[in-house]
């Protein structure tokens, strides 16, 4: 019967678009917390961009509160060794501490930024290159319940590898938006993560809350491509699924049957029929 083909032309349409994922963007701010004009721009948007606040930064238990008001996820920003002479804030990780230090450094941490799930490295070329270090840290994530994600300033690190042996959750970033923070070199960046989603389902991007940044941010995510999502961190920690939105199949005709206008006329085997 006609009617039955019809149907299941139509099923068969849903199961191909059901079979059709979006790609998963993810982006997570760095550096949250020390100046209130570009923060704001930042908390401005899409609430699944995740923010990684800095402890020591000045507005970062403001920060922290004001994502755990909005259903921000929230990362802490920490501040880790570089293998260069560069000063790193209080509080900080750095190679030789002792197990019980990095705990404390952890746990501190976590107390200002207290909405945290997960937590990323702030520069740490050398810290996350340094097994014993990580080791002592990924012993107090687990403790802590936090993932890691490597914003990977090294190729060296060996950050995830020890994550995995603690049985902790890491992740690793692909894309820096802003090494350079020259317009047209944001949006190459820019463009350069969404054909990596295309490529691979899923990509990390990492910025920070500045000028060029948030303008390329905010003009690439009013006109996402329909075949991208937007993802919160924590969605990927939880390797949540990406559910399409469901479309709307007209399976009948929109049109009234013969026997709902007047005058009514009489059809054989259908019940309810007026005379």
């Amino acid at each position: 019967m006609a009617w039955k083909k019809f149907l299941f032309l139509s099923t068969a349409l849903w199961a191909g678009l059901t079979q059709a994922q979006p790609a998963k963007l993810a982006i997570v701010i760095d550096d949250v917390g020390y100046h209130q004009k570009e923060d704001a721009a930042v908390f401005a948007m899409p609430r699944q961009i995740s923010v990684a606040i800095i402890p020591a930064a000045p507005y970062a238990r403001q920060r922290n509160q004001q994502a755990r008001e909005q259903g921000r996820d929230v990362l802490i920003h920490m501040p880790m060794q570089p293998k260069s002479k560069m000063k790193i804030e209080g509080g900080g990780l750095t190679l030789g501490m002792s197990q019980d230090e990095v705990s404390r450094r952890v746990q501190m941490a976590k107390s200002i930024v207290s909405a945290a799930i997960g937590m990323n490295n702030h520069m740490g070329s050398a810290a996350t290159s340094d097994r014993t270090l990580m080791t002592y840290l990924m012993q107090e994530l687990a403790e802590q319940h936090l993932f890691f994600l490597d914003s990977r300033t090294i190729g060296s690190s060996v950050a995830g590898k020890v994550a995995k042996e603690q049985g902790v959750k890491s992740l690793d970033r692909h894309i820096f938006l802003d090494d350079s923070d020259a317009l047209a070199d944001v949006q190459r960046q820019y463009q350069l993560a969404i054909q990596h989603a295309r490529r691979h389902g899923t990509t990390i991007v990492i910025g920070h809350p500045r000028k060029n940044t948030i303008a390329v941010l905010q003009a690439g995510l009013a006109d996402l491509p329909a075949d991208i999502q937007l993802v919160s961190m924590g969605s990927l920690w939880r390797d949540e699924k990406v559910i399409p939105p469901k479309p709307f199949i007209l399976l009948f005709s929109d049109l009234p049957a013969p026997t709902n206008v007047a005058p009514y006329t009489p059809v054989p085997m259908l019940r309810g029929v007026p005379e």
